[in-house]
């Protein structure tokens, strides 16, 4: 009886000793979790202060300069920027500068500090005329869609990637492609294709999809998170995808069922969106679906895609390209560039994309609608606080705490300085791959 008796205390003992210790575990969740809900609500207090400042920024521009930045458009040159248009404003004659602007292969200098310095030649214009900075931004996919082929490292095509790279060699890939890319002054990167491939876009994709909906998820992951981290933001394309028809000469006609719709496009951007990649840029393809009745309106002008998909089901919170608007896959089928304007706004696309180095003519169709239209008022605003938003995330603008304001940052390092991180960067980019006989 007695052993029992002690038995009985020890037991006692101990459930009261492990009592003890889960209450101080108890306990000390308890603490972390509220330290974790005071550090979210601390990070919504910040998001809305800086929310409010950005506001406070847009109201200080003139029209002219917020309508500016619903358009992406070409420059001239490639050596020192060139300004090509102006507006009447006040008595005086002010620049039309674009929210951001596009560099094709012809604005690429074949030496990495004249690029660089031309870069800076466009940031500085802006700021000597007191114009909100336009983001820069060019595609670099790899492979043969890449204007900086001649001038940077080995950037092989995403197919490539996938069947000869691991994810992790694929993000030092990535990344020392990143860092070359902001040494030359790039903000965005039009990239990755997150389109899954298959037998009816194979011949237009060629090369530039990483495969099926697990490898998109995986390698696309990888890269956005690979750019993130070197501070150039990426723009997924094209959303909901192509078949085998070129945009840039004829309009594509997709028809998915409603399990392809879901496999292969929404499952995959569904799970790309969650990176929070800085923006999606829109196919011009005309895309049905089997059981829905859906107008027959190109995706990237179509509120279902962009309105109902993108920005409902997928909750994309991210900026929204057309792809260009001058393509013949609209200007062929309805859709001149002042009707592709208004309907894009309407649908929701933040970033109209032109091929043109002019947009005065847009402009004036944007102002029309916005002076005249309390919809299309509303949507444009919309899309220009998301224009801002980015600018403020991407660095071109900076966030004062102690004032609360929206102010220029600090200038950028020097080209030198740049130019030291782009060669070292490209160094190693041609040693990781040159085992692949990539040169």
């Amino acid at each position: 009886m007695p052993h029992k008796i002690t038995a009985l205390f020890a037991c006692v003992l101990f459930c009261a000793a492990l009592f003890s210790c889960s209450s101080k575990i108890n306990q000390k969740e308890r603490k972390i979790r509220g330290a974790g809900m005071e550090a979210r609500k601390q990070l919504l207090l910040l998001e809305e202060k800086k929310s409010a400042a950005l506001d406070q920024y847009i109201k200080t521009l003139s029209q002219r300069e917020r309508l500016a930045q619903l358009f992406v458009i070409n420059l001239e040159g490639s050596k020192e920027f060139s300004f090509v248009e102006w507006l009447e404003e006040d008595g005086q004659k002010k620049p039309l500068i674009p929210g951001g602007y596009i560099f094709f292969s012809f604005n690429i200098a074949d030496d990495p500090k004249i690029i660089a310095s031309f870069t800076d030649s466009v940031r500085a214009f802006a700021k000597d005329n007191s114009c909100a900075e336009p983001f820069l931004c060019l595609d670099a996919e790899g492979g043969y869609v890449n204007r900086l082929r001649y001038v940077a490292g080995p950037l092989p095509e995403n197919e490539w990637v996938a069947k000869n790279l691991s994810v992790k060699e694929a993000f030092l890939l990535y990344s020392l492609n990143a860092i070359q890319l902001r040494a030359l002054g790039f903000d965005l990167n039009l990239a990755p294709v997150v389109e899954t491939q298959n037998s009816t876009n194979q011949k237009f994709l060629d090369g530039r999809s990483f495969g099926d909906a697990a490898l998109v998820k995986k390698y696309a992951s990888c890269s956005i998170d690979a750019y993130k981290q070197n501070k150039v933001s990426c723009a997924l394309k094209h959303f909901p995808g192509n078949n085998s028809v070129d945009p840039h000469f004829a309009l594509p006609i997709l028809t998915y069922t409603k399990e392809e719709l879901e496999k292969d496009v929404l499952e995959p951007f569904s799970f790309l969106a969650k990176e929070k990649p800085a923006a999606i840029l829109m196919s011009h393809a005309l895309v049905q679906v089997e059981g829905e009745d859906l107008k027959k309106i190109p995706a990237s002008l179509s509120p279902y895609w962009i309105k109902g998909l993108l920005r409902g089901r997928l909750s994309f919170k991210g900026l929204v390209f057309s792809d260009d608007i001058f393509m013949a896959a609209l200007e062929k089928n309805g859709y001149p560039s002042e009707r592709a304007v208004k309907s894009a706004i309407l649908s929701g696309v933040d970033c109209i994309l032109m091929s043109e180095k002019r947009f005065i003519n847009e402009w004036t169709c944007v102002k029309k609608l916005y002076d005249s239209d309390l919809d299309f008022r509303a949507a444009a605003d919309e899309a220009i606080k998301r224009v801002f938003s980015f600018k403020l995330d991407a660095g071109i603008l900076a966030y004062d705490f102690e004032s609360q304001k929206i102010l220029l940052p600090k200038g950028r390092p020097s080209v030198q300085e740049r130019m030291e991180r782009f060669y070292g960067a490209k160094k190693l980019n041609e040693e990781a791959l040159k085992k692949y006989g990539q040169k």
